[in-house]
């Protein structure tokens, strides 16, 4: 389990994101508000768009509710160059940023997407840049990068349900009102085992002091599991609990999230 928080500022740490086009009325500094329907949206008729995100330090990547079904990600500390016009490599030389990370081309459904990319940790300021291609209009809803605090994936038993938001109603003569809204996923039962430690780190210093805010979280994250269903943007429904009766070493963690809109 992996959370992008800088546990100094609670915050992640994306210092600015630009985009290759931009709707004026759908700008790209929606995509780091707290609302995944607050969208940032291309150009009408742009399918292909460049996000460049700034980023102080850290290790990975999150995006939530896109329409692309490509991503394409890189990361670097944009110290790579231009050749002068007529020069050419020696044999065996390039002029590639050695410290740049460059991640696989993900497939993503068309609707409703996201995704998490782990990259090379950089310690001081460094750029992402996804290129995300749709197709019609782009769009995405949130995006988090920086530091990345990891934890022992929840056990097995976790459980997955949802929040409907729509609007139910019996009237007076007996016939049903009802409008229909968005549904968010919850999910209940999660427990973790860890060091007495990372148990304190995940409650008092995460999600006590964060509250209500939601985070980036890839919620199942190892070798076996990679669905993308388990990147999340979501929020504690109430805080964590410690349960001390492991060992003198470890605790287990009780949690519940809910996705955010």
């Amino acid at each position: 389990m992996k959370i992008i928080i800088d546990t100094d500022t609670l915050t992640d740490n994306v210092t600015s994101i630009t985009a290759s086009s931009e709707d004026a009325a759908f700008p790209a500094t929606n995509l780091q508000n707290d609302f995944t329907t607050d969208l940032y949206r291309a150009v009408a008729d742009v399918l292909s768009v460049t996000l460049t995100i700034l980023v102080s330090k850290g290790s990975a990547v999150a995006l939530v509710n896109t329409n692309a079904t490509s991503a394409t990600v890189t990361a670097g500390t944009g110290g790579s160059y231009e050749n002068e016009a007529g020069y050419s490599y020696e044999a065996g030389y390039s002029n590639e940023d050695s410290e740049q990370s460059v991640t696989l081309v993900y497939d993503l459904p068309g609707t409703g997407g996201r995704l998490w990319a782990d990259y090379t940790n950089f310690t001081g300021p460094h750029i992402v840049k996804i290129t995300l291609t749709a197709a019609t209009t782009v769009y995405a809803g949130i995006v988090r990068a920086g530091t990345v605090q990891s934890f022992a994936d929840p056990a097995i038993g976790l459980s997955e349900g949802s929040k409907d938001y729509s609007v139910e109603k019996e009237l007076n003569n007996g016939a049903d009102y009802f409008r229909k809204r968005n549904v968010v996923r919850t999910f209940g039962n999660l427990s973790i085992m860890e060091t007495r430690a990372n148990c304190y780190l995940f409650k008092q210093g995460i999600f006590d002091a964060v509250g209500p805010k939601p985070l980036a979280i890839r919620l199942v994250h190892n070798a076996n599991i990679t669905d993308k269903e388990f990147v999340v943007f979501a929020k504690r429904i109430s805080p964590p609990e410690i349960v001390h009766r492991v060992n003198r070493t470890y605790s287990i963690v009780n949690f519940d999230l809910k996705e955010v809109i």
